[in-house]
């Protein structure tokens, strides 16, 4: 029994992504996606669940939706949590693929990773119409896994636009049509 306990922990550490490899890792991650976007320019969906196939075990989508709704998360039911945390990945991964359309084979860099107050922010660089612009991923340690919570890209962060909002439909409804608004809204505008 002890041994496969010690090998299940050796499998899960196997796969966890530490903080001096957070730059290499995903800096391959995103060389790969974007082969993987010149392979299926016509097939944008096709290239966004390869992409996620890379990227879903880097990203804390629970935290992301935790985070999003800010202190009214806590008052969710553990059903309401299962729901909306399902619903916040569904349409974060929408908005992505969505956005791939606009992809025009411009290249991401990494530039720095800064450790800061026991979080990590890997510094990305994009030119854009002749302009760098900055892409941050943003990490913390999850159990020894650095994960990531957020992302800036040209200097707006994901889960402060979803927060604002998520903030914005709860003050003219309820957490049920928030819900409905999360299954046919793009929120990430």
């Amino acid at each position: 029994m002890k041994k496969i306990i010690v090998l299940l922990f050796s499998v899960v550490f196997a796969f966890a992504l530490n903080l001096q490899d957070i730059s290499k890792t995903i800096q391959e991650k995103i060389d790969e996606s974007l082969k993987i976007l010149d392979q299926n320019k016509n097939d944008k969906a096709k290239a966004a669940e390869k992409i996620f196939a890379l990227f879903d075990g880097v990203f804390d989508y629970e935290l992301m939706a935790k985070l999003s709704l800010s202190t009214r998360y806590e008052k969710l039911s553990e059903n309401e949590k299962n729901e909306f945390n399902k619903a916040f990945e569904k349409n974060l991964k929408k908005s992505f693929t969505d956005k791939l359309a606009l992809y025009d084979s411009q290249k991401l860099k990494v530039i720095n990773l800064e450790e800061k107050n026991k979080r990590a922010f890997l510094k990305t660089s994009m030119i854009v119409d002749g302009k760098e612009n900055f892409v941050i991923f943003k990490f913390y340690d999850k159990n020894n896994d650095w994960q990531i919570y957020d992302v800036d890209i040209f200097g707006i962060s994901i889960i402060q636009t979803y927060r604002s909002q998520f903030k914005d439909v709860l003050q003219n409804g309820d957490f049920k049509t928030l819900l409905e608004k999360l299954s046919s809204v793009d929120f990430s505008k």
